[in-house]
């Protein structure tokens, strides 16, 4: 499908497809020819009105066969007869500027179009629908209102109630926070979940991450240090996006690189949703400290075929190699990635990105400034300037007041002819 929007959409389609009026909406298979009399292809043409289109401009729309000779033949036709090509993202951009969608919905839409999972697909379609756009909306309200106040008196000189006002602070303070502690389920659902291998040397990691991911993907030998660097494959099972992190082997050593490789595992931790915490089921494994992170920590007995091998006291008792105990580890690791992503509340709305998270800490700041202000009876201009503050974060959240920079990160994920 070739999209031309804006002035020129219409009298392109007509000239492309011989016709002198095309109704809106209506789908008609006609011989396309370019501006020479050529035929460039047999497909469909359709016409969409401003502002009933995506971009909310007059729109047009080829439908043909999907040969690369043909679309760019349609293409050139289109630019011969005054068009351009469009810069990623540029119709949802223009979607965006004629009050089509907000900021969040736009990222949304960038969001389902990249979705590699069923749970990323539907808080897609969540977002794009509308739901966290409301949610934020709510926050607006009672900010405008307490500003309001602030300056009318100003303006008027009248009291304003600094209990009243002060409850009025604290109770959108817990609202923003509310709706901060959601971040991490939200990114869960929409970009996955990173599972991260970790334990000492010959702890079987290696052979472990490979069953889990269903492929070869790491080397394995019995030699201990195996392992240098961070490894990792992405899966989606039932529907979960699931980013599986092979890991060095952690232990006090004076080789260099090894210990380089142990450095690197200690950081994956930081960036772990899970963490698989293996545990050599050999008579006598080697101990390592268990990671103190803000994870979901499963710890993991590997290597239970081995002759020997003690009862665990607690975890999961694994092999790899027979297959014991795999199935109890999957659903163990699916189970707690489901938890991460569920919000507090079922029906509570979540973000999902750092841009979301950013905003929404500015604007605690500026409501903590505020009450702040309002504590030591400060003058109303100094609270009513913090109020703004807060106000301005949060239309960052929908694109009503934002950066060039900011729109040109949101747009840049799109690919041509989104």
């Amino acid at each position: 499908m070739v999209r031309v929007s804006g002035p020129l959409a219409h009298p392109i389609a007509q000239a492309l497809s011989s016709e002198t009026k095309l109704q809106h909406g209506q789908l008609v298979l006609r011989t396309l020819r370019g501006p020479g009399g050529a035929v460039l292809d047999r497909g469909y043409a359709v016409a969409f009105d401003a502002p009933r289109s995506f971009t909310g401009e007059n729109t047009a729309e080829f439908q043909v066969h999907g040969s690369l000779a043909v679309v760019e033949a349609v293409q050139r036709a289109c630019c011969e007869l005054g068009a351009r090509p469009a810069r990623p993202g540029e119709f949802t951009l223009r979607a965006w500027r004629n009050g089509k969608l907000d900021l969040l919905q736009a990222e949304a839409l960038a969001d389902l179009i990249s979705a590699r999972s069923e749970a990323a697909r539907r808080a897609a379609i969540d977002h794009l629908d509308g739901q966290l756009s409301r949610r934020i909306a709510q926050l607006r309200t009672p900010l405008v209102q307490a500003l309001a106040a602030l300056e009318a008196q100003l303006d008027f000189a009248e009291e304003v109630d600094p209990p009243d006002l002060a409850a009025q602070l604290d109770e959108l303070a817990r609202d923003v926070e509310a709706l901060l502690t959601t971040a991490r389920a939200g990114r869960v659902r929409l970009h996955g979940a990173r599972v991260v291998l970790y334990g000492a040397p010959n702890a079987g990691k290696s052979t472990l991450f490979n069953a889990l991911c269903g492929m070869d993907r790491a080397l394995v030998d019995a030699q201990p240090g195996t392992t240098r660097d961070t490894i990792e494959a992405q899966t989606a099972p039932d529907g979960l996006l699931l980013t599986w992190v092979d890991t060095a082997g952690v232990r006090e050593t004076a080789d260099d690189l090894e210990r380089r490789g142990a450095e690197r595992a200690k950081a994956e931790l930081l960036h772990a949703d899970v963490v698989l915490w293996l545990e050599d089921g050999s008579p006598q494994p080697p101990t390592l400290a268990p990671p103190q992170r803000d994870a979901k920590v499963l710890r993991v007995r590997s290597k239970a075929d081995l002759a020997g091998a003690p009862e665990p006291t607690e975890g999961l008792c694994v092999s790899a190699r027979s297959g014991a105990g795999m199935a109890a580890l999957r659903a163990a690791i699916l189970c707690a990635v489901r938890d991460l992503q569920e919000p507090a509340t079922a029906t509570q709305v979540g973000i999902a990105r750092e841009r979301h998270a950013e905003a929404l800490r500015q604007a605690l700041a500026a409501l903590a400034r505020a009450r702040a202000a309002l504590a030591a009876d400060m003058a109303p201009e100094f609270i009513a300037a913090d109020l703004r503050d807060a106000v301005a974060a949060r239309d960052e959240l929908t694109g009503a007041v934002v950066a060039d920079d900011v729109l040109a990160a949101v747009f840049a994920r799109f690919c041509i002819g989104k």
